[in-house]
């Protein structure tokens, strides 16, 4: 049960004695004559200097001094509560494989960051847990190449990211074969996704293409077919039988067809979940309705394709049936290939919540999205793909939505 604290609080908000509760969602303090919550979305950072605890917001630093012998277990206690929220905000789920207290330094977006943090080990992720806004969930996916140094070890990104940690003291040993070993039973996963598209697949073939798909990432399908053909015309055979059928034909008149990248990804969520349902954890039925894929077949199928004008893109997915659909548009600057790249660290970071990319900036800082806009502020890719977001074509009609692509893609 949270502990209530009595301290003095020096802040714009409330000043002098209060208490302090740390709730699941925000500090609360509350002195004589006020009562103020700090949501933990709004705070960027937390310390202990001078015997104080220090908590940083974007605008203001609220200090708590005169806490005693409390100071050490409010701040473990703030640290535990904030860091529950951003599991949730980032999309973690699960008991940690590993845990291990060390040092941190990431370089991602032209941004260079270094620190200390709990460092936590999931069956698809690396969490660093630093006490800011600067926490990072590092997805095994996208993995390409893992280095140990004497007392470090180093995680680059096929998405050009490196996470190094070290100082991990007792824990780097078991730490780096705990991550091993995730990374490998990920990959055999991925080569069985692959296998049960197309079962005709050598060794080699499904080893290849589970390098490009692992875990739902769109992977171009000229790559595709110079790996396996067959595959290929497995794969288009499953979207010809979804409802995106009309829209794949569509999307290949308007680019090249094997620069369209298609991903495949197992998801309940994409049969009958909302985006609403899958942010509150909340599992559809298991049972599928008549007409639907026995849930041993149940795959969401995803296409980036690029538009004519080359600074546009459609995204479209293969939603279930009764499900709205639409077309989400893209407008960037740079290289197709870069923005694909990053779509696919934005799906992969919220678990291909597209809300998480609709929401106006305004819709996002409401309460009800909090974890969302905590999302946001910990991937860079999630705010470049916000930012290049042009608005959504709805299937209206065949024809109407044609025509609401062709205006964009052009």
């Amino acid at each position: 049960m949270p502990l209530d604290y009595v301290g003095h609080v020096c802040s714009p908000v409330v000043s002098g004695e209060a208490a302090l509760a740390v709730g699941e969602d925000a500090l609360k303090l509350t002195s004589l004559f006020d009562i103020y919550e700090i949501p933990y979305s709004d705070i960027s950072a937390f310390t202990v200097e001078d015997y104080a605890a220090v908590i940083k917001t974007g605008d203001a630093a609220i200090t708590v001094s005169r806490l005693g012998n409390a100071c050490e277990p409010f701040y473990r206690e703030l640290y535990d509560a904030y860091n529950a929220k951003v599991r949730k905000a980032l999309f973690v789920q699960g008991t940690p494989l590993i845990r291990a207290e060390g040092g941190y330094e990431y370089r991602e977006d032209g941004r260079e960051a270094r620190g200390t943090a709990r460092i936590e080990l999931y069956e698809d992720c690396v969490l660093v847990l630093p006490p800011d806004d600067g926490a990072r969930r590092v997805p095994l996916c996208f993995v390409s190449a893992m280095e140990r140094g004497d007392f470090s070890l180093t995680l680059r990104l096929i998405t050009c990211e490196s996470y190094t940690f070290f100082r991990l003291g007792r824990e780097t040993e078991p730490f780096w074969d705990a991550l091993t070993a995730r990374l490998r039973a990920l990959r055999e996963r991925a080569i069985r996704d692959a296998l049960e598209i197309d079962n005709s697949l050598t060794p080699p073939q499904s080893s290849a293409i589970a390098r490009l798909m692992t875990e739902g990432v769109a992977a171009p399908m000229g790559a595709l077919s110079a790996i396996a053909p067959g595959y290929v015309a497995a794969l288009e055979a499953k979207i010809r039988a979804s409802r995106s059928a009309q829209s794949y034909d569509m999307l290949k008149t308007l680019c090249e067809p094997a620069l369209i990248r298609v991903g495949v990804r197992k998801s309940f969520a994409a049969w009958g979940q909302s985006d609403e349902d899958a942010a509150r954890g909340e599992d559809p039925s298991p049972e599928p309705a008549p007409g639907e894929p026995p849930p041993d077949d149940r795959r969401m199928i995803w296409m980036i394709a690029p538009g004519q004008n080359g600074h546009t893109a459609a995204v479209e997915f293969a939603v279930a049936p009764g499900e709205s659909a639409a077309t989400f548009i893209y407008r960037f600057q740079g290289e197709f290939e870069a923005f694909a790249s990053a779509l696919n660290r934005a799906m992969e970071a919220v678990g291909f919540r597209r809300e998480a990319i609709r929401l106006t900036d305004d819709e996002l800082r409401r309460p009800e999205y909090a974890e969302y806009l905590m999302a946001v502020r910990r991937n860079p890719a999630l705010r470049f793909i916000r930012s290049s977001f042009a608005g959504r074509v709805i299937h209206s009609s065949p024809e109407r939505w044609a025509q609401g692509c062709l205006e964009y893609m052009r």
